[in-house]
């Protein structure tokens, strides 16, 4: 580490000397250095907060939090998790053969469960409260942000799957027009992304509350539109080949490829970090990626981990 130099005291309309520009930057220099190897030390999840206290600016470092959510299958089992970084705690509907945890926002953890038929949920703290809209035979609870859950339904009658938005008392419909297939995955704000079918092409779409407008990846049989955040959106395209993740920022699609997948999904986006699974020989994996590299997200014990949701906090 490059030792500390003292600044000499600076007097206000003080003419700066080169020895004391030098001094500056040697400081600077130490600076970041000891910013470098602090990342070294606890990895890129790092953030730099600045309080101001009426006379001056201090920063310090701290440790950029998250909560992920996914599913592992264990023993055959299908089963929902929430992971800190740290610690898997599993999340099983009561009585379900099937839980998979899907969205997360804060201390509330959204998915769907296989119990005769297959239901939404929003899971606290270890009580589970059904999201079903009224009339389907199935529901699944995708996104949340705040009290906003989206996710999608379906209607035996018809054979149609519809999304929905659902802000605690009120289900909203969500149908791309012209569409045999509307599935809503995720939220920010009013905006929310998802799939549709047209015809016979799976494509993805942002919707704002009024309009909704088709991303499609260039060349790609189908795309999947999955997580966003502000104006970026993640998700997959389909090649002949496999899968291809993708960080969409609504002009450039910039792929998320797991080294060596055959296969690369990614679900869900909070800040730099980015959730997804990759399958790489034949065995399916989560990871987390921020920008640069794959942290592998694997279960004790699980035979596939999948990571669907993120919150930074």
């Amino acid at each position: 580490m490059i030792a500390v130099p003292r600044i000499p005291e600076v007097q206000d309309g003080q003419m700066l000397s080169t020895n004391l520009v030098n001094h500056i930057i040697k400081r600077t220099e130490y600076a970041a250095d000891l910013l470098g190897q602090y990342k070294l030390i606890t990895g890129s999840n790092t953030s730099l907060k600045q309080k101001f206290d009426g006379t001056r600016i201090n920063a310090e470092l701290t440790a950029v939090k998250f909560n992920i959510v996914g599913s592992a299958i264990v023993g055959g089992v299908r089963r929902g998790f929430l992971y800190n970084g740290s610690t898997f705690t599993s999340i099983a509907y009561p009585g379900a053969s099937d839980t998979q945890a899907l969205g997360v926002s804060g201390s509330n953890i959204v998915g769907i469960a296989t119990v005769v038929f297959q239901r939404g949920f929003l899971y606290n703290n270890g009580s589970f409260i059904d999201i079903n809209f009224p009339g389907a035979s199935n529901t699944s609870a995708n996104d949340i942000q705040g009290s906003n859950i989206v996710g999608f339904y379906f209607v035996t009658a018809d054979q149609r799957f519809r999304g929905f938005l659902y802000n605690g008392s009120t289900f909203t419909s969500i149908v791309f027009p012209g569409a045999t297939l509307t599935r809503a995955h995720g939220i920010d704000g009013s905006n929310i992304v998802g799939i549709a079918r047209v015809g016979v092409q799976i494509r993805g779409f942002l919707y704002n509350g009024s309009t909704f407008t088709s991303i499609v990846y260039p060349g790609a049989l189908e795309t999947f539109a999955h997580g966003l955040q502000g104006s970026n959106i993640v998700g997959y395209a389909t090649f002949g080949g496999g899968n291809r993740g993708f960080l969409y920022n609504g002009s450039t699609f910039t792929d998320i490829i797991y080294p060596g997948a055959s296969d690369t999904e990614t679900f869900g986006i909070s800040g730099s970090n980015i959730v997804g699974t990759a399958l790489v020989g034949g065995v399916g994996r989560g990871f987390l990626y921020n920008g640069s590299t794959f942290t592998d997200i694997i279960h004790p014990g699980a035979t596939r981990t999948d990571a669907f949701g993120i919150d930074q906090h």
